[in-house]
């Protein structure tokens, strides 16, 4: 058997599997690592799955455990890069009581600028196998990666999501929305038509003062100043991403939260292209990891 952990900085994945690569089980905390204090992630280990351990021959581990803020600290492999160039980087330390912890690196870029991932890599490598295509990661901070015959050629990270939350959290805007409110697809989505509406000049920062201004009009209910700004912020990425990354056929696999997945389906479809989500979470190119160990 093997073990494999996805250890953010927010939450701990683990994935057990069979010598065959079938998955057995799986156990999730919300126990980061910066949830971590004093550098104790042997100890976290031990508590959440030192039973797995105990049967593991070895133990993979991806994502922010592998930066300078967590356990062991793995150079990042340069992009274009693919499964066996993230094997060929990765660090393995042995501890008493444990079986071999290899520690995976991520992928950067430097051209145009420099940009960084951690974990995420493994979730694209698992969904998309030897093929090629434009993913998105939607979160606070969105990965948009470029794929090439299995390999990660290029990616690009959005602030989106967090720099939407700001505004509707601290800002000028923020006063005038009310406590509690429900989902509005259709405001979200005229938010994302507003962000590509070639008559109107500028980009993002040129809109985003019509969610306080449409509302002093009456053109846009308080209740649903958020989803518009969500519907704003995705949009204008999403017209970025298009200028920049090509799709030949108009087609995106979306990797991340149901919920979050869904709306960036929906101002996709309104761009002009298709979307599917994937639920793999990084679990084929776990087993692949696990087979092709020697």
């Amino acid at each position: 058997m093997f073990l494999a952990i996805e250890w953010t900085s927010a939450a701990f994945h683990a994935f057990l599997f069979a010598a065959d690569g079938a998955l057995l089980g799986q156990r999730q905390e919300a126990r980061g690592v910066n949830h971590i204090t004093d550098g104790a992630f042997e100890t976290a280990l031990h508590e959440i799955v030192g039973d797995w351990a105990a049967e593991a021959d070895r133990i993979y581990l991806s994502g922010m455990i592998t930066s300078r803020n967590g356990w062991i600290e793995t150079p990042y492999t340069h992009a274009p890069a693919s499964l066996n160039d993230i094997t060929a980087r990765a660090i393995v330390k042995h501890i008493d009581g444990l079986p071999p912890l290899v520690f995976l690196p991520g992928i950067s870029v430097r051209d145009p600028l420099p940009d960084v991932m951690r974990g995420e890599e493994l979730k694209v490598f698992g969904a998309m196998g030897p093929n090629g295509g434009l993913v998105a990661l939607p979160g606070p901070h969105t990965k948009w990666v470029a794929v090439r015959d299995g390999r990660i050629e290029r990616f690009a990270t959005y602030m989106s999501s967090e720099i939407a939350a700001l505004i509707k959290s601290t800002s000028l805007v923020s006063k005038l929305i009310p406590a509690q409110s429900a989902d509005n697809t259709e405001a979200f989505l005229r938010g994302a038509r507003l962000a590509w509406d070639r008559r109107i000049g500028g980009s993002i920062l040129r809109r985003i003062f019509s969610a306080r201004s449409l509302v002093l009009f009456d053109e846009l209910s308080p209740a649903d100043i958020s989803d518009y700004l969500s519907g704003l912020m995705i949009g204008a990425e999403i017209n970025e991403v298009i200028e920049e990354y090509s799709s030949p056929d108009r087609h995106v696999t979306l990797i991340g939260p149901p919920a979050l997945c869904q709306r960036y389906s929906l101002a996709l479809l309104e761009a002009g292209m298709t979307s599917t989500v994937s639920v793999d979470g990084g679990i084929a190119a776990f087993q692949t990891l696990g087979l092709s160990y020697s």
